[in-house]
């Protein structure tokens, strides 16, 4: 396999077309979960973890691009076809988890006064559906790119990151919510159904 893969135009605009949406998602469900109030507790290594998985976007991403397919070409259409399906699904993903989460999301790991322990919508089939959706994401820009051996750096660090992050919110839901949370634990997966 060639570095990078040979990419065209039209899966690159559709990535940018669902980043675009994504950022908008973003945006909103930011504005929205904004409010006033003490924080019960705060995870000091969330933002460890914020950055390694960053680390594995931008390993992901990393690197020159080769514009060379034309867009009507069979594996244009199929890389375009990948990109929309973990794009599209990403971004649908990550606004459902938000909606559901209302005001509880938050970017870095955090508990308030008055958190609501999630379990409807996705957290009723993983617990950290915001996190799988960031993975499909991951896909979709390695894809889109022409970059799939990047993943081969990319996935072990946005893994690790997530780990860390996972760890952190589940701490700090565990010592809010007791015995609540240890009965979604045993009943959800964390991450992927079925798997982790």
């Amino acid at each position: 396999m060639s570095w990078p893969l040979p990419i065209s135009y039209l899966q690159l605009n559709v990535f940018w077309a669902i980043m675009a949406v994504g950022a908008v998602a973003l945006i909103w469900t930011f504005m929205r979960s904004r409010r006033s109030g003490d924080a019960a507790r705060k995870g000091k290594r969330s933002t460890v973890g914020i950055l390694v998985q960053s680390l594995g976007f931008a390993a992901a991403g990393f690197g020159p691009l080769r514009l060379t397919l034309s867009s009507a070409a069979a594996s244009s259409v199929l890389s375009t076809l990948f990109v929309a399906l973990f794009g599209v699904s990403a971004v649908a993903l990550f606004i459902s988890s938000a909606t559901a989460m209302g005001r509880n999301w938050s970017v870095v790991a955090r508990t308030r006064s008055d958190h609501q322990l999630v379990r409807n919508g996705p957290f009723a089939v993983v617990r950290h559906p915001i996190y799988l959706a960031l993975l499909l994401y991951l896909f979709s820009l390695s894809i889109a790119f022409g970059h799939l051996l990047n993943l081969v750096i990319a996935l072990p660090l946005f893994c690790v990151g997530t780990i860390i992050r996972i760890r952190e919110e589940e701490k700090l839901l565990r010592a809010q919510f007791g015995d609540d949370h240890a009965r979604y634990v045993r009943e959800v997966r964390a991450f992927i159904p079925g798997v982790f």
